[in-house]
């Protein structure tokens, strides 16, 4: 069986689960500890990022740009990747995208909600982590570095991003797919990266509805919420039909 190597929280281990869901492709999760796993994935794959596969052949690929696509090219069931040269191109621009510059505005973000939310901070630490240390850890005084994060972390990157986002939740009023009439790497990577600003039922009962208070609020991005809700319950419904 397949076995993924991940991070929980990463938006990358969530894209890669989304997409062998979408492809019903069976697999076993190894959850990494921050750090300290990670040398054992090097020694493992040479790669210190995660997230990363191993195969029932024991072929490691890395990056999960690199993973879906493999994952597409080596199961044929619900391609994500669409015929039309157009829309393919379309869909690897939107990836490409929501990797580098949604993945870099959504990260920091969180980083300046966990400032400001002593709950949040708390929850996203690893599970290995005892409740005691969590427990101290909660009660730090962050009041210093939370103004810091807001001299640091506040720049322009969020209000674009919210202004793409919110064209993107008007495009999205009665529609499935952003792109066409099926599910692509497209609506995956978005979804995944929205994880980070607002948190979906599949990061667990602790963090499920945490987030970002200014993403989480503004009401015009509501149906783009509702359309990754929607999406991650298809996918990750154990009676899910075919889209």
């Amino acid at each position: 069986m397949l076995t993924l190597y991940q991070f929980r929280h990463s938006a990358f281990c969530l894209k890669v689960r989304m997409t062998l869901h979408a492809k019903k492709i069976p697999y076993r999760i190894e959850e990494v500890t921050p750090a300290i796993g990670q040398i054992d994935i090097f020694q493992l794959s040479g790669q210190k990022q995660l997230p990363i596969i191993m195969d029932d052949n024991g072929q490691i690929v890395s990056d999960s740009s690199n993973i879906c696509e493999y994952l597409d090219k080596k199961n044929s069931y619900n391609p994500l990747f669409p015929d039309d040269f157009l829309l393919l191109a379309q869909a690897k621009v939107i990836e490409d995208w929501a990797d580098t510059t949604m993945a870099s505005s959504c990260k920091k973000a969180l980083i300046k909600a966990a400032f400001e939310n002593n709950k949040l901070r708390k929850a996203l630490l690893p599970d290995e982590i005892p409740n005691t240390i969590k427990g101290v850890f909660e009660k730090l005084p962050f009041n210093k570095i939370n103004k810091l994060s807001n001299i640091v972390l506040s720049n322009k990157s969020n209000v674009e991003l919210q202004k793409i986002l919110e064209f993107l939740s008007k495009a999205l009023v009665n529609k499935k797919f952003i792109l066409g009439n099926s599910l692509s790497i497209a609506d995956i990577s978005i979804a995944s990266q929205l994880s980070l600003v607002k948190f979906p039922l599949s990061a667990g009962p602790i963090l499920a509805g945490e987030g970002c208070q200014e993403f989480m609020n503004n009401p015009y991005l509501e149906n783009l919420f509702m359309w990754r809700d929607n999406l991650e319950e298809y996918l990750f419904s154990a009676n899910s039909q075919d889209i």
